[in-house]
C-alpha cells in the first residue's frame, strides 16, 4: 500500500480524501489518501519524506503552492508556466512538481450550466493571487481574455501581474472591485480562500444579469457567492466542486498511470455539481 498526501494549512475542511479513496477502491488499488496539515516552517521537511517508497505523490494547496516549486527536482510545463505546483509525484526518489489546477480550470468553465459558453474573448477578473489565481489568469490568457486581477493585498496582484505571460499579454492588477468595476466585466472568478467559513468575496457588490460567477471554493454546501449568483436571472454559475473533481482526476492518472474512475469520485462528492 502507498499513501499520497495532501499537505496545506488549513486541510481539515478538505473533501479530496472521499473522492480519491473512492477512486482507490473502486480500481482495487490498496493505496490511501490522507490530509496532513504542515505550517510554513515544516514544509520543506515533509516534503523530503515524500521520498519514500510507501508514497505515490501528494496534492497541495493553500497556502503551499508557490513555495513548494522550489523543493522540485524538477517541474511539468505547467506547472513552470503558472510558477505552482498542485501535485506532486515521486519517480523513484526523485519528486516531480506538476499542476493540474491548469486542466481542472479549463475543464470546468467548457462545461458550464445551461449549455452557455464562458469567457469567449472578454474581459474576466480574477480575485486572488495565489497558485490558483495564477493557473486561471493562465488559461483565461490562452482562452484570448483581457485577465484583471484583484488580491486584497495589492502588491501580491501587481506580482503576480508581472510573472505571468501568454503570447506576449499579461493581467492587469486593480484595487479589489466595487459596483462600478463589476459592471465593466463579462464575469469574475475567486480564487481566493474566502467563502470556505460562510464569507462572500463580494459582499455588498450587486451580481448584475447575464454575468458569470466562478467560485473555486470547493464546500460541501454551496458558498454564499454561488447561492447568491444563482438566484440572478441569466447568471451562469460555476462553483468549485467542479474545478476539485477536474484538476483530482487528472492528478490520479499522475500517481497511477490509470484512468480515473471519473463518475466514482464525482459520487464522492457531498452534493451534485
Amino acid at each position: 500500500m502507498a499513501t499520497v498526501y495532501l499537505l496545506g494549512h488549513p486541510v481539515a475542511h478538505s473533501l479530496s480524501p472521499a473522492m480519491h479513496n473512492a477512486a482507490f477502491a473502486a480500481l482495487g488499488l490498496p493505496h490511501h489518501y490522507e490530509t496532513r496539515d504542515v505550517e510554513a516552517e515544516r514544509l520543506e521537511d515533509f516534503v523530503e519524506t515524500l521520498r519514500r517508497d510507501d508514497v505515490l505523490g501528494a496534492n497541495v494547496t493553500i497556502p503551499h503552492k508557490e513555495r513548494v516549486l522550489r523543493y522540485m527536482d524538477e517541474a511539468g510545463e505547467d506547472a513552470r508556466r503558472v510558477s505552482a505546483v498542485n501535485t506532486v509525484v515521486r519517480r523513484g526518489t526523485r519528486l516531480i512538481g506538476e499542476n493540474t489546477d491548469v486542466y481542472g480550470f479549463e475543464r470546468a468553465i467548457s462545461e458550464p450550466a445551461a449549455g452557455k459558453k464562458l469567457f469567449v474573448g472578454g474581459t474576466v477578473l480574477v480575485l486572488g493571487a495565489g497558485g490558483a489565481a495564477r493557473a486561471c489568469a493562465v488559461v483565461l490568457l490562452a482562452r484570448g481574455n483581457n485577465v484583471r486581477v484583484a488580491s486584497r493585498t495589492r502588491v501580491r496582484a501587481e506580482q503576480l501581474a508581472a510573472g505571468i505571460e501568454v503570447d506576449g499579454r499579461r493581467p492587469i492588477a486593480v484595487g479589489w472591485p466595487t459596483s462600478d468595476d463589476l459592471a465593466t466585466v463579462e464575469g469574475v472568478v475567486n480564487a481566493t480562500p474566502l467563502g470556505l467559513h460562510g464569507e462572500d468575496p463580494l459582499a455588498g457588490i450587486e451580481i448584475h444579469e447575464n454575468f458569470r460567477v466562478v467560485d473555486l471554493v470547493p464546500t460541501a454546501v454551496a458558498t454564499p457567492l454561488v447561492k447568491r449568483a444563482r438566484a440572478v436571472k441569466n447568471v451562469v454559475v460555476v462553483d468549485g466542486l467542479s474545478m476539485l473533481l477536474y484538476q483530482a482526476a487528472r492528478s490520479f492518472i499522475l500517481w497511477t498511470g490509470r484512468d480515473a474512475p471519473l463518475a466514482v469520485m464525482r459520487g464522492a462528492l457531498p452534493r451534485s455539481l
